[in-house]
């Protein structure tokens, strides 16, 4: 990981995007959300040092803040995505038979489907909003950790040590827990470092559809769809925010990439090739 520039690259971006998200309150100029009519897309100055958007309000605050919300949806969607997609799969992967069948048949549809295109259905029926949103990413994303899981639980099931506290009496929610469970970590962590990625670009794509976040929220996403008829005059309320959306979403990309390299490498010393894809 320490040899790997592109892991540092990413893990810093995501790292740099989440602190100032954090520590916005401190870093941030003004009020986020202060309009101020009088300065409404004013140039760069020493006062504004990105200027001012078409109500007035600085650009350099609502970007410090624009990440939170975004941010915070994307990694609570991929644990509360993990957590379903671990449980199915844990289900599936070690009882088998008709519910194995069952839930196969329906992660293999979801999986079939558009991602974006399902998740903009959802939010589009359920109407805009930050909870339509969030239902939409978890009601279309879990699928695929319940398919790493599964694949994995039916490697591990089969294991000696498995077979050992099987032959030993251990109870079924024993062996899972203490014996399945902590040996297929790695694929879901790398699966989950990668998903904050996809929900960021996610979360920015909704709501410039009107569909996420609503304004007047200091949203990076937001920020692009206010900005895009002054893209010509006044470039930096398009090109500041569009800058921070694809920051965040490379440095998950990156560190994800670079943990599954790590994991593969690692299941290639021990004679056990696999690969998220």
């Amino acid at each position: 990981m320490k040899r790997n520039p592109a892991a540092l690259l990413g893990a810093g971006l995501l790292l740099t995007m989440i602190l100032v998200s954090l520590l916005a309150p401190l870093l941030a100029p003004y009020d986020p959300v202060a309009i101020d009519p009088a300065h409404r897309l004013a140039p760069v100055s020493r006062e504004h040092l990105l200027g001012t958007d078409t109500l007035g309000r600085d650009v350099l605050s609502r970007l410090l803040y624009g990440g939170r919300i975004a941010l915070i949806m994307s990694l609570v969607a991929v644990t509360c995505t993990m957590l379903i997609g671990m449980s199915v799969g844990l289900v599936t992967g070690y009882y088998g038979g008709i519910i194995d069948d069952i839930l196969t048949v329906v992660i293999n549809i979801l999986l079939a489907l558009p991602g974006l295109s399902l998740m903009l259905a959802i939010a589009g029926v359920l109407g805009p909003g930050i909870n339509s949103l969030f239902i939409a990413m978890v009601t279309t994303s879990w699928a695929g950790f319940a398919r790493v899981v599964r694949g994995e639980v039916l490697r591990v099931r089969e294991e000696g040590y498995v077979e050992a506290a099987r032959a030993l009496g251990a109870s079924s929610t024993h062996i899972i827990l203490r014996h399945i469970l902590p040996n297929i970590l790695g694929p879901v962590v790398v699966l989950a470092t990668l998903r904050v990625g996809g929900f960021l670009l996610a979360v920015a794509s909704l709501s410039f559809l009107g569909l996420g976040i609503q304004p007047p929220a200091p949203d990076w996403a937001v920020m692009l769809n206010d900005g895009r008829a002054y893209c010509r005059s006044r470039p930096l309320l398009v090109i500041a925010p569009g800058m921070c959306i694809v920051a965040a979403a490379l440095g998950a990309n990156l560190l994800g990439d670079a943990l599954r390299d790590l994991l593969d490498a690692r299941n290639e010393q021990h004679g056990n090739w696999r690969s998220l894809g």
